[in-house]
Order: C-alpha cells, then sequence, then structure tokens
C-alpha cells in the first residue's frame, strides 16, 4: 500500500530564528531578511527530509486505502515474537498502522468510508496510540478490530495527527543544537553559493550537515502498512 502522506499545517516558528540566521552570516542589512528566512525554512525541510523527523508540531494527514487486516493465525508463531509469549506482538502486529514524521503529539482524527460510502469518524475509544514508539503505533482497542471500508475508493481511511520531535518552538523549544548547526551550515553555504554548481573544488567540511543531523536520524526502512 503506498504511503500517501500531505502536510496540512505547517510549523509556526523555525528552528532558527532570522536574527540568528543573520548573525551566522555576518549580515547587518536588512535587503536579503526574505531571502534568508527562505534558506531557513528550505534549510529546516532538508533536515525533517534527511532524519525522516518533524521538528517542530505540524498537521499530517495519512490516507489508506483499507484499515490492515488480521489475516488469522496459523497456530505458529515467527520466532522473533516468541521471546514475548503470551503477550507477543505477532497477533496484533498486523493490525498495526504506523505513523511517519515522529515523534507523534496526538491522533485528532481516524476518519473512514464505511460499507455504505458514509463518512464516519471513528470513537477513539476504539483505538490506542502508543505515542512514545517512533514511529507511533495505532491499534484497535483491547477487544476490538478494524471497521470495515467502502471497497475500491482509494484514500478510504484518514488519520490527521500532529506530529513533532522537540516542541512548537514557541513556548516549547528542545531542538538539538547540533540540528540548528547544520541549519546554520547549509543557510551559509546556500548564501554564499547562490548557483547549482561552480568552479570551485567543494569538499564536504569535517562533523559537516549530515553527520550533525545523523544524531536525530530515524533509522527505519519503510513504513506500515
Amino acid at each position: 500500500m503506498p504511503l500517501n502522506l500531505k502536510l496540512v499545517t505547517p510549523p509556526v516558528a523555525e528552528p532558527v530564528s532570522l536574527a540568528l540566521a543573520k548573525g551566522h552570516l555576518r549580515v547587518d542589512f536588512p535587503n536579503d531578511d526574505d531571502l534568508i528566512a527562505m534558506y531557513v525554512t528550505a534549510a529546516r525541510q532538508y533536515a525533517e527530509i534527511y532524519t525522516q523527523r518533524a521538528i517542530f508540531t505540524q498537521t499530517w494527514l495519512r490516507t489508506l486505502d483499507n484499515f490492515p487486516l488480521w489475516t488469522g493465525w496459523n497456530g505458529t508463531t515467527n520466532p522473533v515474537d516468541r521471546q514475548n509469549w503470551p503477550y507477543y506482538a505477532g497477533l496484533w502486529d498486523q493490525l498495526t498502522i504506523e505513523l511517519p514524521w515522529p515523534s507523534t503529539v496526538s491522533v485528532t482524527s481516524i476518519t473512514y468510508l464505511d460499507s455504505t460510502n458514509t463518512l464516519r469518524t471513528l470513537d477513539p475509544a476504539q483505538y490506542y496510540v502508543d505515542t512514545t514508539s517512533e514511529p507511533a503505533r495505532i491499534v484497535p482497542a483491547n477487544g476490538s478490530y478494524w471497521p470495515t471500508v467502502m471497497t475500491y475508493v482509494p484514500g478510504a481511511v484518514k488519520i490527521t495527527y500532529i506530529a513533532g520531535s522537540y516542541g512548537d518552538g514557541v513556548d516549547i523549544n528542545t531542538c538539538p543544537q547540533t540540528i540548528v548547526m547544520a541549519i546554520l551550515l547549509l543557510v551559509g553555504h546556500w548564501y554564499e553559493h547562490r548557483e547549482n554548481a561552480s568552479e570551485l573544488n567543494l569538499k564536504n567540511i569535517p562533523l559537516g550537515v549530515n553527520t550533525l543531523l545523523d544524531q536525530a536520524k530515524l533509522e527505519i526502512a519503510s513504513f506500515r502498512p
């Protein structure tokens, strides 16, 4: 199933303020303020894509064609799940929905088209959200199963959620300084070199952008389902 994601509401603040960026660039005039602010946003977006996480709180929409289906138990247990008996995750793991761009703060709503093509909102009491995990996991509440959705309707299930690893950037800001430094390095590079290529012999600097971001990078190949 394709991973369909859409940014609904971007963050209200950036990890690097305009004043900090201008100080890093040694710029003391206002003419380039809009340009520098654009570089900051672009650098933050690069950092989020590289680390696979949302830095400050933002709203995302994930759509699924259907809820995950449980295919039944064949009487055997995957060896990697046996250590957790009798609580092994193999019985409910198939029903798990993961939310990209951690950390997930909360799930706003889960809506779906039922078998009569009626839009319904799933009662929060019908599911459990594990926001501690990265990525966050949503599973049906104990004793429940995901509802049946309308057949042949792409995106029949819509999950709206808030993600943000380091606060909202206004009242709470716990963004690591390694990420701030990586953004400043990118801003400085883009401000000084505004072409796609140049005759300069460019090299990656020691402890450069990606090395700084590696400390926050989420190591995961793909999300489920």
